[in-house]
């Protein structure tokens, strides 16, 4: 049978575009949106780890939920979350409660609830604040996570005597490429299956630890305030997706310096999502499980075609051990 040439070149590269369509159409639904957990498990079996409190893992019970205003009315209109670190301090994020680019000044304590337990919509307990504590150069400029210094101590109108704090971690020993947890209450309301009109159960994810940066200052009048940075992506489970272990390297990306990154993911591995600012990142000192990060924000579009929360997330964290002497002299 003779065959055409060019007819069967046309043939043949219909062909090959249509497999390729087809395989294209696969990948896309073998990734699509993930939206802060892995696409092959429930938001439950995240919920069921922040709610075990498995002695093995760290303290989740410290970890607790604000509703708050930003004028200090009743009208709770958005949350974040923080974690206790002394029976009456509360230590998360600065951003939560001043935005210079968006208020005046910083949210009124007394539009600001405290939420205990794993439920915000059926909490423990609650309570009132009676003072916020910014960092110095945070409330005065420089709000930026390249700054290393969103951070902000609240104080607890009474004691949480229900609750053991965490300790925090001191000393430059983070783990790069060990496993570390976050836990927070951020929105999954948007998500399928939740209802969109009650807020989010506490979640914990784990992940790699991929970055750590010290050395990093701000100024407020004479006083210089060191800061550093702790950050990981989201790796997605067929290990093709791998934002810090890529050749893209943005400016956000390039604040947190070089090094490589396991394309791996973890059992639950997962990226924050807004309402977890101000969770803590926990790191394994010897047998103790210890608060070594503040979640402050995320690097922007680190992968082609980026979603907020997708495979590919890099959540960046205010460093504590870098910011320890200032988170003292507060809460002394």
């Amino acid at each position: 049978m003779n065959i055409n040439t060019p007819l069967f070149y046309l043939l043949f590269a219909s062909m090959v575009l249509l497999y390729s369509c087809q395989e294209d159409e696969s990948v896309e639904e073998d990734f699509g949106v993930a939206f802060g957990i892995r696409q092959d498990k429930n938001l439950a079996d995240y919920e069921a780890v922040a709610a075990a409190n498995n002695p093995a893992l760290p303290n989740f019970k410290a970890v607790i939920a604000f509703s708050y205003s930003l004028d200090g009315s009743a009208k709770a209109e958005y949350i974040a979350s923080g974690t206790l670190i002394a029976p009456q301090w509360i230590l998360t994020a600065a951003h939560n409660f001043y935005d210079a680019s968006e208020q005046k000044k910083p949210a009124l304590v007394k539009g600001i609830t405290i939420k205990t337990g794993d439920d915000p919509n059926d909490p423990t307990q609650t309570y009132t604040v009676s003072q916020i504590v910014i960092h110095p150069t945070w409330l005065h400029g420089n709000q930026d996570f390249q700054h290393a210094n969103d951070l902000c101590l609240v104080k607890v109108s009474s004691p949480i005597n229900s609750i053991t704090p965490v300790k925090l971690h001191t000393t430059s020993t983070e783990p790069i490429g060990g496993t570390i947890w976050f836990c927070g209450f951020g929105d999954y309301s948007g998500a399928p299956g939740q209802n969109p009109n009650l807020e989010s159960k506490k979640h914990a994810i784990e992940n790699i630890l991929d970055r750590k940066v010290e050395g990093l200052k701000t100024t407020h009048e004479t006083t210089v305030y060191s800061g550093g940075l702790l950050a990981f992506d989201f790796d997605d489970p067929l290990g093709a997706i791998n934002a810090l272990g890529d050749n893209l390297v943005n400016a956000d990306e390039g604040i947190l310096g070089a090094g490589t990154s396991s394309a791996g993911a973890l059992n639950l591995e997962g990226a924050t999502v807004e309402g977890d600012s101000g969770g803590p990142l926990f790191v394994k000192n010897g047998s103790v499980w210890e608060l070594a990060g503040v979640l402050s924000g995320g690097a922007t579009d680190p992968v082609p075609g980026h979603k907020k929360s997708d495979y590919g997330d890099i959540s960046v964290f205010t460093r504590v051990s870098t910011s320890y002497s200032w988170i003292q002299s507060v809460i002394k």
